[in-house]
């Protein structure tokens, strides 16, 4: 009991086991620990999900559906396998060979986002920017964008570090996916991409490049390495760099909300395209915002050539008052702002109501026969649980569908 050996790897913190051999493993463990040292093994036990088919089998070798790791290894890579079997919640894990696609459209999505990064940053505008003099800059307007993205990321180490503690492993990488690829790619990148000589831009592209690459690397660490390696000034390896830690004065409630603004404005003129069907390669001639808003006027003026950008417009007009709406023009309203979108020219009107009344036709005669089928006695008794709530889903997608182009129509009278 005295060994040096034995004094510092007893009692450990964690045992990572299954399910089924608690009783023959974990408790015995326990009682053998308690009897010859006097003090249990390990404080927590990590429980992990059962590993199925998607079919709902156990996995083994005798039915013949195991996944081998080392043929997905080599299909998808190493890190894509830790990515997509982390990600997986739940007590049974429902596997499949496409479910690893999630892991390594991932694991592409951050090379190519890094790629980007370290092909545009200067090196030289690369520094060691204080947290008081950040803090300064981000409070301008002009670097709102750059505000929103690092009170994001605060918020992510934050959370990162909670579901770390109760082990929830899923909700962490989940939550840096959404992170990455939603936030910072889909929306600060191209941002980012309007202003990408700016220093501060530079910066923040770097900052949190380098901090994601801190909360992934123990799920993904071949990759991360890699990346890692090719950043200027970089220390060493990624593995013993220092865990990133919170800042809460960067975390700014009032300005996330003043930015999404400009999100939630981008979010409605791309989705009233698709609704009018309008290709992404047709620039539209104007849009105009009307708010009396003084704070968010001077932001979308600040922001108006990411807008314009974003969104593929010629010309926005922000104004504070508007009698009547715009002739052959579709409107919308984000929070206290009204976004109208002129359509002369851009769509044919009587070809594009006879689409919106056939589609409403299609999709009233699917409703109404998803309705018979929810009612049918038969179906509700002896179809599967899922079959159910996918009919119920669906029936619920489509009479808001229906909504949607009925609203759709109404602009078009």
């Amino acid at each position: 009991r005295k060994r040096k050996e034995l004094e510092y790897f007893y009692p450990t913190s964690t045992l990572v086991t299954a399910s089924e051999i608690i009783f023959f493993w974990v408790a015995r463990m326990i009682m053998a620990g308690l009897y010859f040292m006097k003090e249990i093994p390990f404080h927590d036990v990590y429980i992990h999900g059962t590993v199925r088919d998607d079919k709902g089998r156990k996995m083994s070798k005798s039915l013949g559906n195991a996944i081998d790791p080392l043929e997905i290894i080599k299909d998808y890579g190493a890190d894509a396998l830790r990515f997509s079997l982390i990600s997986l919640p739940g007590e049974h894990l429902y596997l499949s060979r496409s479910k690893f696609e999630f892991g390594r459209n991932f694991i592409n999505k951050l090379w190519n986002a890094s790629r980007f990064i370290l092909m545009n940053i200067n090196e030289d505008k690369i520094r060691e920017i204080s947290s008081k003099e950040l803090k300064e800059i981000l409070a301008d307007d002009s670097y709102l964008a750059e505000s929103w993205i690092i009170s994001k990321l605060n918020r992510l180490i934050l959370d990162v570090d909670k579901e770390f503690k109760t082990y929830r492993f899923n909700e962490i990488v989940n939550r840096l996916y959404d992170f990455f690829w939603h936030k910072f790619c889909d929306w600060y990148i191209e941002i980012a991409k309007i202003n990408i000589e700016d220093e501060i831009t530079q910066n923040t592209l770097f900052i949190v490049l380098k901090t994601i690459l801190k909360l992934l690397h123990p799920f993904i660490p071949f990759i991360t390495e890699e990346i890692w390696q090719r950043l200027p000034q970089r220390k060493t390896s990624i593995m013993i760099s220092d865990w990133p830690q919170t800042d809460k004065g960067f975390i700014k409630p009032k300005r996330e909300e003043l930015f999404e603004y400009i999100l939630d404005i981008t979010t409605s003129v791309r989705n009233k395209r698709a609704q009018f069907k309008i290709a992404s390669a047709i620039k539209l001639e104007v849009i105009l915002i009307n708010t009396k808003d003084k704070r968010l006027k001077k932001v979308i003026e600040a922001y108006r050539n990411q807008i314009k950008r974003l969104v593929k417009v010629k010309e926005i007009s922000i104004i504070d008052s508007i009698k009547d709406k715009p002739l052959k023009s579709t409107v919308d309203v984000v929070k206290d702002v009204e976004i109208y979108i002129p359509l002369k020219g851009l769509i044919d009107f009587d070809r594009e109501r006879e689409r919106i009344n056939k589609e409403i036709g299609e999709a009233s005669s699917e409703v109404e026969r998803l309705t018979n089928r929810l009612k049918n006695r038969k179906f509700l008794k002896e179809a599967p649980e899922r079959v159910i709530q996918k009919a119920k889903l669906r029936k619920e997608e489509l009479e808001l569908h229906i909504k949607t182009l009925k609203k759709n129509l109404e602009e078009l009278q």
